[in-house]
């Protein structure tokens, strides 16, 4: 069979476009540092990267989810920690309310003192996050939880608790109520109510020794609950951080993984780029 100086020069030309093409796309894996540019560079890998890639961004979005809820969780911890020293000093006018020797007008100032710490509590009661929302009004964030300026805590809110998804099986409580927090469920009883009726009893200038035993006794009570609260949020930061650790560790075996497959051997790629240059 002869064959024509045509199609000697159509495969040469053939050849050379080729080596051009492979030379190009040496080139562009170098550019991007990546082995595999398309799918049909290799098939089998660039499915298992794909597949990696989506397990590695539900992983970081957990992350975010988990970052969410630590700030969240970290702020409500330090407005409990306020509310924890706004009852102990609350408890310490109190107990100085039983001393003998204060006169009438001490025991109405000790009044104002109280009055102060009820404004206090109430501030904080009605703290908002950094968006905005309402801590401690359940699942109503735009709903202001207290509004009272005396007498007992009337709660606006309800009583459920944000849950925040931080792995696929694993919702976490990123708040708690007003309802949980400052009225415990104990009848007629809440922080609000106990400072109240201890305001207006020293307003008179005479508190009787019993009197003081039930405001310390419920105010004790108040604040073993509030502590109780606290501890909760504390073990839900832990489980936090744990689980921030596990995302953290499994997403670097997801971008190792997904490197192995995908990344460019450099060495490798220089020399196929000099030889095709070359040829």
């Amino acid at each position: 069979m002869r064959i024509s100086s045509n199609t000697l020069f159509d495969q040469g030309v053939a050849a050379i476009q080729q080596r051009m093409a492979d030379m190009l796309k040496n080139q562009q894996q170098l550019a991007a540092g990546r082995r595999i540019l398309t799918p049909s560079d290799d098939p089998v890998g660039a499915a298992q990267a794909l597949e990696l890639t989506q397990s590695l961004n539900v992983t970081q979005q957990y992350k975010k989810n988990l970052d969410q809820a630590n700030s969240l969780l970290g702020l409500e911890d330090s407005v409990l920690g306020q509310v924890t020293n706004v009852i102990q000093n609350a408890r310490v006018t109190t107990v100085n309310a039983g001393n003998p020797t204060l006169s009438p007008d001490n025991l109405k100032a000790l009044a104002v003192d109280l009055q102060g710490k009820y404004q206090e509590l109430l501030g904080l009661a009605n703290s908002k996050d950094g968006q905005g929302q309402y801590l401690f009004s359940g699942f109503q964030g735009t709903t202001q939880p207290f509004t009272q300026t005396s007498g007992a805590g009337v709660y606006a809110g309800d009583q459920g608790q944000r849950l925040i998804q931080i792995t696929n099986s694993r919702q976490i409580a990123a708040s708690d109520s007003g309802q949980a927090i400052f009225k415990p469920g104990v009848s007629g009883q809440d922080l609000f109510s106990t400072l109240d009726t201890l305001i207006t009893q020293l307003q008179t200038g005479s508190i009787t020794a019993a009197q003081l035993n039930t405001g310390l006794s419920e105010l004790d009570t108040e604040l073993n609950n509030v502590l109780k609260v606290r501890a909760s949020v504390g073990a839900r930061q832990r489980e936090l951080d744990s689980t921030g650790n596990t995302h953290d560790e499994s997403s670097l075996q997801y971008q190792t993984t997904i490197s192995n497959i995908q990344d460019l051997d450099y060495t490798k790629a220089i020399t196929d780029l000099t030889r095709t240059q070359t040829s």
